[in-house]
């Protein structure tokens, strides 16, 4: 028994393996409970199984190997490393389980199979499963059969590839073994279930009699429709969309059903065959041959070859020539008939890949239509039917519509009965309106044709374009065709059989639309009540179809005869006077035309009364038009009365019917009067409304027509000023011919104003028609065309604006219709100005001898040809369609051996891309391989004229006839590498900004399979295009849609795939969402919604809040327009930057050159795409990233502004990503727009600002990857970027040290740019005049020697810049600065000494102040100095007690604000809280600190300091009342139990805030004295309670001035040693009180004293001060004062800095001694930490050691001389282990990812320790440390190792020289 149960006590995966079969079944058993509990699917739990499946599947014991199969079947469940396993385990089950005897086995089994298929591995189970068909044992093979068929009715053939199963399909059914022939039967027939018929040609290898068995079990099936049953993981949406649409009732389930079963094509399950290679060697000598039998034995040969469904292919040039040849030119109509056959074979194999050849066909066989023969006619039938499959018929129109025009009748009905076969193909998407119009006029004229054939043939083809399109669609294009032929054409619309499916929505959209057509059309031209509407209506009707009249009269075109004749009838003057006198007065119509101009102004204003009072109907218009034009008429001289005729003339063309017969009675004078300088503009005026009545198509030419016959230039350019201001008004709506023709005359004129007039409607025009037009003008002078070309750029990227006259008469004429169409209607059609060239057939001089020369063996011969073509080219400048072979032939010379002359071609490609326009779109797949294979070329140059030239190609053919045929799918086949490193980025350049639409979707599929195989394509390159290319593909064919062309991948492939997919997935734009219904309600909404975001904001919004304020404010231009998709896409609502620890990591990577280190001349893809992961990772805000990367500069200012609206808000994550935004602006810096580099420079210098005042030290990476580039923008022509430049350089210095900033400077004077040179310069003469000589790095004579070599410089700026620059250094150090600078020229000596010179006579000379007997004191309010003999008296404390005098104590704060002016110090507001934080602008501190140079000091009278024994055991008297600290905020009364008046405190904290604020001056006086009076108020119990708020002010300035004598004062010379050692003896004595007080000392922050600590340990290194007198004793003291900070001060605070110190002074290589210093307080903290704990957060100081670990791992200490620090962090570990036990486990809290760390990995270690053991070498004072803490006896702890006598002996010198001067530094590091 115990034997039997002993395996339990193994780990479970060696009882998995274990010898036993039931230990073997217990671990299974447990193995199967085991995963499921296991919620982490990358759980390394299952690592440890993965490699034990197969031994799992294959267990000899049979109930252990069920249990087994269980076991799997949970772990490909719940494992991500499933899929590893596949192969092994499908192995194992095909050769134990499938055939095993237990049937539980074999369905566990088929489980887990099907588990496989489920997680995507379902190719390595059909393949694997497919080997076991070659297994002898026959019930291996019927299962692996049965387990086929099972996956295949489970997951269909998108999942399980029929094409494999097919080839394997005759050996199975012909197996000897009956299951295996049974199984087979099973699996053909679900293989038929969802394949269907397209099974059938499949079953052609198999016997009759199988045949027949099958087809009887086929028939068994009935109409079942087959439905997949399970899903992949990658197909759980699908599988959720069937579940909803099986819950919806009211959806057709055959509908639904059949849409979810995937369409087979039965020629994917054949394998193509290269027919050419089957050709004999002598085909084409025989096709050539001259005896018609040898060329019909060549036909018979290749006739059956090209009967194969599916062709491989292949380079069909030749033989597609030969064939071409036969059907054009052979006499022999049996090899015609056979050529047909065998073309009509080869389009159907090749299908798509045949397009290249059928737009020559199709000529070709139109042509052939001629022939009478009937097996000929049938034969070219066939074959026009099969190429037209492979073509569209757009690319056909043109010579479709050249055979309708063929005088041959025979060829005029062929091609109608070809048009009505193709027009069966077509649907209403592919018969566009364009498309329909051109063709439907081609068979109106084959319907009244004499022949009854050609007019059949051509009612049943617009009878099936009436199918197709609709009949409302058709009707507007043959509204004039008689009754008869109508009739005809709609009984051929009825018995039209369509071979697409178009969708039942699409047809009963226009149904409602359909039922008002008849009212529109029932206005007769003989209704006589209304013959203005009338002219409007038909108006309206012309618009619609451009070009033609309509019955109703009116237009859309210029011109009358566009615009058809006006019905109204013209009056005579007799008759109108007759019926005007109807509604006016006869006494007005007389005094019309009275001589007295007075009686005419008084009878026009009667006119214009009565007919104000006239309704619309009842004013006979033209009658009165002409009664207003009777003479004098609109030439009255009289400006009044000719006034208010053109305003009764306006009244009548605003107010009544007017046509275009009124418009001629005085349109001719409002032409002549428009140069009138009084009414002129009231001329304009008028014709504005005739236009608006009449319409602009006519009026617009009528004045343009008579303002030409005009002499007067000013009435001319008035004319084109009107018509172009009407433009603007109407849309434009003119024929541009017309206008175009005007344009030139006006340029023509000689006087100035009318070409520029000319100018002005020229620009007008090119808002309507682009860029284009200047091809009409090209051959005006170049002075005009300078101006044309300034006028378009001026408007370039101006959209034309929205029309707003001659709305109301359409809406009125239309007012059946739908509303949108109306709008639509009275706008320009789009302009086609290609359509406006004159184009000149070249076909005739293309001669077969041009093309024999182009592909002549002689180069010289081809390059002849060449330039024959080019001639011709340049000649016609543009050409139509028709240009033979010459696309053929030019692809071939892309391809020329010769190099200059693949150029000249690929050059000729471009010009003839131009000359061809929208023509050369048929000729597409004909010349595009040629310029891909050109890609492909080695010679770069080669390769950059290719990508121009398919530029150009692309620009008039449009992208999706570019991308067809499959011929970037062909070309990326066989491609090189770099055609596919230049074609992956252009097509993802492309398809990225590209309309659905504009792309042929099928095409992207074809070029999917290569694409996946670019991603590990050997090139880096060809991997970077592929990589860009993925998600331009994403977006066209969705992410489903590539997921099919993965089965295509190999298995080692996928995960690379996936994981671009995966990525590009993240960045897909989500799908627009539907347009709402009210457009401008919308537009409206979100144009608004910016207005109501940019209201005041509260004072709490959250970073988030304003990342979605920046990021979803559309812009006004584009609301309307994109507002939805904008909308779709605004998801990420995350604040734009994300406050997180991984700014270390980025450095540390950098350093060990893990990534790119950010340094390059201009930036390069690799950095750019760097930068945009590392923003990624760092969760930057998704629409932010993609603003910053946009190619357009409007982006980058919408980023850079919704960054700076981030930055009050959110400055911790600014400063977290800080290194992230510098290097993404330095990118910025390479840009051309200046408007982008200046918001750049504005938002830098906030952020600099901003992180000054909050104390941040600039890091050496982001210096690093900032400061060289900042530089480059010195030399910036722009001032208004040179000044934020040096502004910028400025600011840096107060976060990062001034002597690191200087090499880059220096780097600077390198440059070529002499304003760089100069300005760079400039910045180091400054930073020698704030700082000092120390900033000349690495010394300053090798520094001053590179700028000394700039005096010799040419450019006088850098000279002078030099020059001053040496002068500061004269300044600082005098005579020296000859020995730092070394010999120079005698030429630059002497500039050197006179600037010298000069610049000493003109230095401002400050003097001394005046004595004065009585001052007030700087403690004394009024009191004077004999008031207090021992006290000072600075003149810097006169004015506080004189504004307190002057303003009284509520002015306090204006006091403090004064005072701390003069110190260079930001005034504070007046503080309501005492705890208020105290800011200080260091930049400006150190500024005025630096100057200390003057040549003369303030003197004071002051006492002698006392030593430093006499500070420390100070007790100064107390104050009298009268002195400054005890009033306002002091009382000599003050106790804890008497609380100050908030007035009181106020005042005290202002008084205080001014006295430390003395402490940072540069004077040591002022700052003895204000110490001393801080020492003071220190010494008093009952009043240092107040410097409690004020601890880390007074820590901040002590360092400030700490540091100023330590970098400044001790390294000038001129300044007086005793002096220094006075201040840092009385702040020394000031911070030991400090820290001596338990009330005060523990008031300092973290960040504070690591400053503090991190100042006092460098002075006690400065070698300088030890040989001074007293330095000694100062280091000293020093030293005891680290040692009471570390004792005295918050436990937690003062532990923390200490680490971060020693972190901070490990990364920066800081200096062995700095290091060893830091880490003695360290070990001093150390000591003291187990009677601290209670003050201790562990949180915070684990969080510390946790940075530090993570920042220099374990590992990187091997490398470093001395791991010390490291051991150091270990022994902190080791005490806090010991001190706080297990509980310390539960102090993580701010620690992410907490078991993954190393700190958790070491603390786990020590508690696991026995406590007896030794603690791995920390030191005995550390174990000592660690057992006063636990719970054992005293003596059971182990003591201290007792000294040697060599020790000992070390320790005795060590205090020997502590205590003498001459050894002290030795022995002072040693006491730490």
């Amino acid at each position: 028994m115990e034997e039997d149960t002993e395996y339990l006590k193994l780990p479970l995966e060696d009882r998995c393996v274990h010898k036993l079969w039931k230990a073997r079944l217990n671990g299974y058993e447990e193995c199967t409970k085991h995963f499921a509990k296991i919620t982490d699917e990358r759980s390394p739990e299952f690592n440890k199984f993965a490699p034990l499946m197969k031994k799992f599947v294959t267990d000899s014991n049979a109930v252990a190997q069920e249990k087994a199969l269980e076991a799997v079947l949970a772990f490909a469940e719940n494992a991500h490393v499933a899929g590893r396993t596949a192969g092994d385990c499908t192995s194992g089950i095909v050769q134990k389980c499938l055939a095993a005897p237990k049937r539980g086995t074999q369905e566990k089994a088929m489980d887990v199979l099907l588990m496989y298929c489920e997680i995507e591995k379902y190719e390595v189970v059909q393949e694997e499963l497919m080997k076991g068909f070659a297994q002898k044992n026959p019930k291996v093979v019927a299962g692996c059969v049965r387990a086929l068929t099972t996956a295949l009715r489970e997951f269909g053939p998108k999942v399980i590839n029929p094409k494999p199963l097919m080839k394997q399909m005759p050996t199975i059914l012909e197996d000897r073994d009956k299951n295996v022939r049974e199984e087979g039967k099973k699996l053909m027939v679900e293989l038929y279930r969802w394949i269907g018929q397209a099974l059938k040609p499949q079953m052609s290898s198999l016997k009759p009699v199988q045949v027949q068995e099958l087809e009887a079990e086929f028939e068994k099936l009935g109409g079942e429709k087959a439905v997949q049953n399970r899903f992949l993981r990658s197909q759980q949406d699908l599988k959720a969309k069937m579940e909803a649409e099986a819950n919806n009732e009211d959806v057709d389930d055959d509908e639904d059903v059949g849409e979810d079963i995937p369409e087979i094509d039965p020629l994917e399950l054949i394998e193509p065959i290269n027919i050419l290679e089957k050709l004999p060697k002598d085909f084409f000598e025989k096709v050539e041959a001259k005896k018609w039998q040898e060329r019909k034995e060549a036909m018979e040969v290749l006739l059956p070859l090209t009967q194969n469904p599916k062709l491989e292919s292949g380079d069909y040039n030749d033989l597609m020539k030969a064939l071409k040849k036969i059907i054009g030119k052979d006499t022999n109509v049996m090899i015609v008939a056979l050529a047909g056959q065998c073309v009509a074979g080869l389009a159907k194999g090749l299908k798509k890949k045949f397009s290249p050849f059928a737009l020559a066909f199709t000529e070709t066989i139109l042509e052939k239509f001629k022939e009478k023969k009937t097996n000929v006619v049938s034969a070219m039938r066939e074959a026009i039917d099969a190429v037209f499959l492979t073509t569209s018929l757009e690319s056909i129109q043109e010579t479709v519509s050249g055979a309708l025009a063929n005088k041959n009748p025979s060829v005029k009905a062929e091609t109608a009965g070809f048009l009505a076969r193709a027009l069966c193909y077509c649907t209403p998407t592919i018969l566009t309106k364009k498309l329909l119009k051109v063709v439907v006029a081609d068979l109106l004229k084959g319907v009244s044709e004499p022949d009854p054939t050609v007019r059949d043939n051509s009612c049943e083809a617009l009878g099936v374009a009436m199918k197709v399109v609709g009949e409302k669609q058709i009707m507007v294009f043959i509204a004039d065709i008689d009754n008869l032929k109508m009739q005809k054409i709609k009984e051929a619309s009825e018995k039209a059989e369509l071979k697409v499916k178009i969708s039942a929505p699409k047809a009963k959209k226009p149904a409602p639309a359909a039922k008002k057509e008849p009212a529109r059309a029932a206005p007769h031209p003989s209704v006589s009540d209304a013959p203005a509407r009338v002219v409007r209506g038909g108006g309206g009707r012309a618009k619609k179809v451009p070009g033609r009249g309509t019955k109703g009269g009116g237009g859309g075109g210029g011109g009358d005869s566009a615009l058809g004749e006006c019905k109204e009838e013209e009056l005579s003057l007799d008759d109108a006077l007759e019926k005007a006198a109807d509604v006016l007065p006869e006494d007005v119509l007389s005094g019309l035309t009275d001589a007295n101009w007075k009686v005419r102004l008084t009878s026009v204003e009667s006119f214009i009364n009565t007919t104000r009072t006239l309704d619309r109907g009842e004013i006979p218009t033209q009658a009165l038009v002409r009664c207003l034009a009777q003479k004098p008429g609109f030439k009255d001289n009289n400006f009044q009365v000719l006034k208010l005729r053109l305003e009764a003339l306006k009244l009548l063309a605003e107010n009544s019917d007017f046509t275009r017969r009124s418009g001629e009675v005085c349109i001719q004078e409002l032409v002549e009067k428009l140069a009138d300088p009084k009414n002129g503009p009231l001329c304009g005026e008028v014709l504005t409304a005739i236009a608006e009545a009449a319409k602009l198509q006519w009026v617009g030419p009528e004045v343009m027509s008579r303002a030409s016959e005009q002499k007067s230039p000013k009435v001319q350019e008035m004319a084109l000023k009107w018509l172009s201001d009407a433009i603007s008004e109407f849309g434009f709506v003119l024929q541009p011919k017309a206008l175009i023709g005007d344009i030139k005359k006006a340029l023509a004129n000689t006087n100035p104003g009318v070409r520029t007039a000319g100018i002005t409607l020229c620009g007008t025009m090119y808002l309507y028609m682009g860029a284009t037009l200047r091809v009409f003008f090209e051959d005006e002078k170049a002075a005009l065309l300078q101006q044309i070309d300034t006028e378009f750029e001026r408007l370039s990227g101006t959209s034309p604006p929205a029309p707003f006259r001659g709305a109301s008469q359409d809406r009125s004429t239309e007012n059946d219709g739908d509303e949108d169409d109306a709008v639509d209607s009275r706008q320009a059609a789009p302009i086609n100005v290609q359509d406006l060239v004159p184009r000149v057939n070249i076909s005739e001089q293309l001669t077969s001898n041009l093309f024999s020369e182009l592909a002549d063996k002689n180069w010289k011969v081809r390059n002849e040809a060449l330039q024959k073509v080019s001639n011709i080219l340049s000649e016609a400048k543009f050409i139509k369609g028709d240009v033979g072979e010459l696309p053929t032939v030019l692809c071939s010379r892309m391809n020329d051996t010769n190099k200059n002359l693949a150029l000249e071609a690929i050059r000729l490609t471009a010009s003839l891309a131009t000359a061809l326009g929208p023509h050369c779109k048929p000729h597409t797949r004909n010349i595009v391989p040629g310029m891909l294979t050109a890609l492909g070329d080695s010679k770069q140059n080669v390769r950059q004229q290719a990508m121009s030239t398919l530029n150009s190609w692309v620009e008039q053919a449009g992208l999706k006839e570019t991308i067809d045929g499959e011929v970037f799918a062909d070309a990326l086949k066989s491609g090189s590498p770099f055609l596919k490193a230049e074609l992956f980025p252009w097509m993802a350049e492309k398809l990225k900004d590209a309309s659905p639409k504009s792309i042929n979707k099928e095409e992207i599929h074809a070029c999917t399979q290569y694409l996946f195989a670019a991603l590990e394509d050997r090139s880096a390159d060809v991997r970077k295009g592929a990589n860009e290319a993925v998600l331009p593909f994403m977006i066209h064919i969705g992410y489903e849609g590539m997921m099919k062309h993965i089965t295509r991948v190999k298995p080692s492939s996928k995960n690379t795939v996936m994981q671009a997919m995966e990525k590009a997935k993240v960045n897909l734009p989500a799908k627009p969402q539907p347009k709402p219904r009210s457009p401008a309600g919308g537009a409206s909404a979100r144009v608004g919604r910016p207005g109501s975001a940019s209201g005041p904001q509260g004072a709490g919004r959250s970073g988030a809040a304003v990342a979605k304020k920046s990021l979803r404010t559309p812009s006004a231009t584009r609301a309307g327009s994109s507002g939805g998709r904008k909308e779709a896409e605004d998801v990420d609502t995350s604040p734009l930057l994300q406050v997180n620890n991984l700014k270390q990591q980025r450095a540390l990577d950098e350093q060990r050159l893990r990534i790119l280190r950010w340094d390059f001349t201009t930036p390069r893809a690799e950095f750019i795409t760097q930068l945009k992961d590392q923003m990624t990772t760092a969760g930057l805000n998704r629409q932010l990233i993609s603003n910053m990367f946009h190619q357009d500069f409007k982006f980058h200012i919408k980023a850079i502004d919704s960054l700076n609206e981030d930055l009050a808000c959110n400055l911790q994550a600014c400063i977290a990503n800080l290194d992230l935004i510098l290097k993404w602006l330095t990118i910025r810096f390479f840009d051309t727009n200046p408007s982008v580099i200046m918001k750049a420079m504005d938002y830098l210098q906030q952020v600099f600002q901003c992180v000054t005042d909050d104390g941040y030290h600039l890091q050496d990476h982001e210096a690093n990857s900032f400061m060289p580039f900042l530089i480059t923008k010195f030399g910036d022509p722009k001032d208004s970027i040179r000044g934020p430049a040096r502004n910028i350089a400025r600011l840096i210095c107060h976060i990062y040290p001034a002597s690191k900033v200087s090499p880059y400077m220096m780097e600077g004077l390198k440059a070529k740019n002499a304003r760089q040179r100069a300005e760079c310069l400039e910045a180091i003469g400054n930073l020698i005049e704030t700082h000092g000589t120390i900033v000349c790095q690495p010394s300053p004579p090798v520094a001053l020697k590179d700028v000394a070599k700039q005096i010799a410089d040419r450019d006088n700026s850098v000279r002078n810049a030099a020059l001053n620059c040496l002068v500061q250094v004269y300044f600082q150090e005098g005579e020296k600065v000859y020995k730092y600078i070394g010999n120079l020229s005698d030429k630059d000596m002497s500039l050197l000494e006179e600037r010298i010179k000069r610049a000493a006579k003109n230095r401002p000379v400050i003097k001394k102040p005046l004595p004065e007997p009585e001052v007030p004191t700087v403690r004394g309010g009024g009191a004077t100095a004999a008031g207090r003999p021992n006290r000072v008296t600075p003149k810097a404390a006169q004015p506080a007690p004189q504004l307190l005098r002057e303003r009284g104590v509520p002015r306090a704060g204006e006091q403090q604000a004064t005072g701390l002016k003069r110190f260079g110090l930001k005034p504070q507001q007046p503080p309501s809280n005492a705890n208020a934080p105290f800011k200080i602008d260091y930049g400006n501190i150190e500024k005025l600190l630096g100057n200390d140079d003057e040549p003369e000091q303030t003197q004071y009278n002051l006492e002698e300091i006392p030593d430093l024994a006499s500070i420390l055991n100070y007790k100064p008297v107390l104050p009298p009342t009268a002195s400054r600290l005890t009033r306002p905020g002091f009382s000599s009364g003050w106790s804890a139990t008497s609380a100050p008046s908030p007035l009181e405190s106020e005042g005290a904290a202002q008084a205080i805030n001014m006295v430390i604020s003395q402490v940072a001056t540069t004077d040591a006086n002022t700052v003895i004295t204000a110490l001393s009076q801080l020492d003071e108020v220190l010494q008093s119990e009952e009043r240092c309670g107040q410097l409690a708020p004020h601890v880390d002010q007074l820590l901040i300035i002590a360092t400030l001035q700490y540091r100023l004598v330590l970098n400044t004062k001790m390294a000038n010379l001129n300044i007086n040693k005793e002096e220094c050692i006075k201040i840092y003896r009385s702040l020394t004595s000031c911070l030991m009180t400090v820290f001596n007080n338990k009330q005060l000392g523990t008031k300092a922050t973290r960040d504070v004293l690591r400053d503090v600590v991190h100042v006092l340990i460098h002075i006690i290194l400065d070698h300088r001060l030890s040989q001074l007198e007293d330095g000694p004793q100062i280091i000293r003291a020093i030293n005891v004062l680290v040692v009471r900070i570390v004792e005295k001060a918050q436990f937690t605070h003062v532990f923390s800095a200490l680490l971060k110190l020693l972190h901070e002074s490990v990364g920066s290589g800081g200096g062995c001694k700095f290091t060893e210093l830091v880490m003695k307080c360290n070990w001093k903290a150390i000591r003291i930490l187990p009677s601290r704990t209670n003050d201790l957060d562990l949180d915070q100081i684990l969080l510390d050691i946790h940075n530090f670990l993570v920042a220099y791992p374990v590992s990187t200490w091997s490398e470093r001389p001395s791991d010390t620090p490291l051991r150091t962090i270990k022994t902190v570990i080791y005490t806090l282990s010991k001190a706080y036990g297990h509980s310390i486990l539960g102090h993580f809290s701010k620690i992410d990812n907490t078991q993954g760390s190393e700190l958790h990995k070491y603390l786990t270690k020590s508690l696991k320790k026995p406590k007896t053991e030794d603690d791995g070498g920390v030191g005995d004072s550390n174990r000592l440390a660690a057992a006063q803490v636990s719970n054992e006896p005293g003596d059971s702890v182990k003591s201290p190792k007792r000294l040697s006598k060599s020790e000992h002996n070390i320790l005795s010198e060590i205090f020997r020289k502590i205590g003498s001067k001459e050894k002290y530094q030795r022995g002072s590091y040693s006491a730490v």
